[in-house]
């Protein structure tokens, strides 16, 4: 059987995280501490050697013991039904996207989904250098006029709706944004264009989510604006941001690397349409 862990004990999966090569502790714990949306489905309620950390409707993590056969023979069919079912009814997903830590859960999950037809592609992990992006910033395009940069607040959260669905698809509660993450956007005509936010944290971990909302705007330099806007508020409060993105996503890498990320390591994943 998998069980659906109750949010006051998530707690009981630290153990299962290997911290020294884990490299996606600030979507792991983002979830874990409740602020992030996500679910932690285990094989055992009390003492849990193996577990899936679904960040809802983005992507689903297994921890702990890859050989578990109490665990990966329920997998397909928990698969299939209750987590299929858990991701349309939370936002409306389609997809079934994980990320594997190690050659033993690429194995595992493998069988587990063999019945399948899938894609495999590679969560590419990267670190801040913030020499590096000191040493370019100066080079980025500027703004150009009619624009503006704007800090991520309540008042423009309520009234704009994408940057609220934006965080909600995240967060749990704004409140919790406001309070942990950092946010901010370009402005066109007090319309939002691009923005940057804080999209799971950990301690000050941050990991990054960008987005360009008119397609009409793109190649104008404004997704590394905003970007840098919010890089120099990390560097003012000691926050360390991080990237990740698929390995077939050019357009993310180039961007991260531009901004002065360094690749670190990368995982494979495993993708359908359930």
């Amino acid at each position: 059987m998998i069980y659906k862990l109750d949010r006051k004990d998530y707690d009981k999966i630290k153990p299962l995280l290997q911290v020294k090569s884990q490299h996606n502790l600030s979507t792991l714990y983002g979830v874990m501490n409740g602020r992030n949306r996500g679910s932690i489905y285990v094989d055992n309620e009390t003492h849990p050697t193996t577990a899936l950390v679904d960040e809802t409707g983005i992507i689903s993590l297994f921890i702990g013991d890859a050989k578990n056969q109490k665990f990966l023979q329920t997998l397909p069919h928990f698969i299939e039904n209750e987590l299929k079912q858990a991701t349309y009814e939370e936002c409306g997903g389609t997809y079934f996207l994980a990320v594997v830590n190690d050659c033993a859960w690429e194995e595992a999950l493998e069988q587990a989904i063999s019945y399948r037809e899938y894609e495999t592609d590679f969560e590419q992990y990267y670190r801040f250098n913030e020499g590096i992006f000191n040493s370019v910033k100066e080079s980025y395009k500027p703004l150009l006029n009619g624009y503006y940069v704007q800090k991520v607040d309540g008042i423009l959260i309520e009234q704009q709706e994408d940057v609220a669905e934006m965080i909600e698809e995240c967060w749990y509660t704004v409140e919790d944004f406001l309070t942990y993450g950092l946010g901010y956007c370009i402005m066109k005509a007090d319309r939002v264009i691009s923005i940057c936010i804080s999209c799971c944290v950990h301690e000050n971990i941050h990991e990054i989510s960008v987005a360009t909302y008119d397609l009409a705007e793109m190649n104008k330099g404004l997704a590394t604006l905003v970007c840098a806007a919010y890089l120099e508020q990390c560097i003012v409060q000691g926050v360390i941001p991080r990237w990740s993105t698929l390995a077939t996503n050019g357009e993310s890498i180039h961007l991260a690397e531009k901004l002065g990320f360094e690749f670190v390591n990368k995982l494979k994943t495993y993708e359908f349409e359930f």
